[in-house]
């Protein structure tokens, strides 16, 4: 038993110590990009923690003699039902993270999309913030993938 116990907290670590890594890799290289990127990095890296570390545990517990198939049966029909109520929402996060890392709009820009004219003055993850005089526009980052998007002024504001 207590070998067991051993190899739980072996592979445990090892994964906490690859999560580790991969983490100090991801800082590394958010580093080499421009500040608006760093939210796709630190969602990557939070996730990658979450991921590895669920994988460890995982494994650990079955080192120490646990059946997890169960555990891994009912988690995916969890992640199932979390993504289908969340569709929209994770629509949203995937589509922040393609406009942050391939930039089709830079903070300045006067856009149009469905309607919706003004400057840009903020991008996140979930949404474009647009400027036209008195009215701000919130829009779903979803709408920039799946609408047609006419950038009208290239100009950048600087800060």
């Amino acid at each position: 038993m207590s070998v067991n116990i051993f190899q739980a907290v072996l592979v445990f670590g090892g994964f906490y110590l690859l999560s580790l890594v991969v983490d100090k890799i991801l800082r590394k290289t958010q580093e080499r990009y421009h500040s608006s990127a760093s939210e796709s990095f630190r969602l990557m890296s939070n996730s990658q923690k979450a991921v590895l570390l669920f994988i460890g545990l995982t494994l650990a517990l079955s080192k120490l003699g646990f059946d997890i198939g169960a555990l891994v049966a009912g988690l995916g029909l969890t992640g199932f039902a979390l993504g289908f109520a969340l569709k929209d929402a994770i629509s949203n996060l995937v589509a922040g993270i393609m406009i942050v890392l391939y930039r089709p709009i830079k903070l300045g820009n006067i856009i149009e999309v469905k309607g919706a004219k003004g400057s840009v003055i903020d991008i996140n993850l979930r949404y474009i913030t647009l400027k036209d005089g008195v009215m701000t526009h919130l829009l779903p980052n979803s709408l920039l993938l799946s609408e047609k998007v006419s950038i009208i002024s290239e100009e950048e504001v600087s800060h």
